[in-house]
């Protein structure tokens, strides 16, 4: 009977220690990357898990066609018939052969565009849609401040062909990626690991030009991608990914070589996939200022290191930033001013605590736990049952 009863003590204190160590996660935040930019967000609170000069307005490359995709997505229907002008069939540079004159479908359009990289396609998308890449530019860098909400983001073409005037940083570039992935058709033209295409030009395979999409470089949490090169701006590269816990956007420029781009891509995955939880701040807080106090109009969700305090700070123009342990920002948002004495909650801007986790955030942790010792008691229980009838 005590042999019995030791024997459960040690199943439930490895059990239970098991369990704990796979909740911390060990994977480090990168020291350094080969990438000048990159950055590293959660595509559904937005919140900033990992940068490195991700406000650099830098070139893009192809990874311009991610907004080309989702503009055209948005103000076109799949089923419409595309006719290649001359001048979409003449574009340099990585193509699908489009012929002047033929007629396409904007589906098959896409598909060239985000699978094969095609500029020819990407210029025929923009032809159709606004009826010429400069109307197309001029309507897109506009749909992009508007709906998506870049500050640093400038298109003067549809493809990512290099020119002095064409950029944007990897943090607009993770946001206009975290918005296009809301949409259905964009997330399927955006896990393309191959297809077979077929055109008056050109009857061929098609395989994705990211090597985790393609699967040449597995990484089964990986969700879409779009990689980009043009002298000037190097290697440039999109990823999205998700398991149980986040979904994240990666985005790296101006790597030197594939090699290091992909291992740049490879640990900001590690990381942010394994390394952070989501959590909120209640409507029902209030923060007082000098200037006043202050409340949210909804829950205010966003993501943060496991195990860490972040620092809620309030500025004299009512937005909440979030920053964690080594004083980055981690999400920010805009307060409401209010003038009430019945006050739930009280923080100070100033004061440095660790945020309110969601009843999901624990229970997530605690829940497998209980259910793991339940189980475990349940077998021990049974087990002095079978000994008591031996004896």
């Amino acid at each position: 009977m005590k042999k019995t009863l030791l024997l459960m003590t040690i199943m439930l204190f490895w059990g239970f220690s098991t369990i704990a160590s796979a909740q911390v996660n060990t994977v480090k935040k990168p020291d350094a990357l080969f990438s000048k930019s990159a950055v590293l967000i959660d595509s559904e609170t937005g919140s900033i898990l990992y940068s490195k000069d991700a406000h650099k307005k830098m070139n893009p490359a192809s990874i311009t066609k991610i907004a080309t995709a989702i503009y055209a997505l948005e103000n076109s229907s799949l089923d419409e018939t595309v006719t290649v002008s001359e001048r979409a069939a003449g574009t340099e540079g990585s193509t699908v052969y489009l012929l002047p004159g033929e007629k396409i479908s904007m589906h098959q359009l896409l598909q060239g565009l985000m699978v094969n990289s095609g500029n020819d396609a990407a210029v025929a998308i923009a032809e159709h849609t606004e009826g010429s890449v400069e109307e197309f530019t001029e309507k897109l860098n506009q749909f992009l401040k508007d709906e998506v909400g870049v500050k640093d983001t400038h298109f003067v073409n549809p493809h990512g062909l290099y020119d002095k005037d064409h950029y944007t940083t990897a943090y607009d570039m993770a946001k206009i990626t975290s918005y296009a992935t809301k949409n259905d058709a964009f997330r399927a033209l955006f896990d393309i690991e191959s297809l077979e295409w077929s055109s008056e030009g050109w009857n061929t395979t098609l395989y994705n030009h990211h090597k985790m999409v393609k699967g040449e470089m597995p990484y089964p949490e990986v969700t879409g991608g779009k990689n980009g090169f043009v002298p000037e701006a190097n290697h440039t590269l999109v990823t999205s990914a998700e398991n149980d816990g986040v979904s994240v956007v990666a985005v790296t420029m101006d790597a030197q070589s594939k090699r290091a781009i992909y291992a740049d891509t490879r640990a900001l995955l590690d990381y942010g996939l394994n390394q952070f939880t989501r959590t909120y701040v209640s409507k029902d807080s209030d923060f007082q200022t000098e200037n006043g106090s202050y409340k949210l109009q909804s829950d205010f969700y966003y993501t943060k290191p496991f195990n860490q305090s972040v620092n809620e700070v309030v500025d004299k123009n009512g937005m909440l930033t979030i920053f964690n342990e080594d004083n980055e920002e981690i999400a920010s948002t805009k307060l409401q001013a209010v003038n009430h004495s019945d006050k739930k909650q009280q923080v100070l801007a100033s004061n440095s605590h660790s945020a309110g986790h969601s009843e999901w955030e624990y229970s997530s942790f605690f829940y497998p736990v209980f259910l793991y010792m339940i189980i475990l008691v349940i077998a021990g229980i049974s087990m002095m049952r079978l000994r008591e009838r031996e004896y």
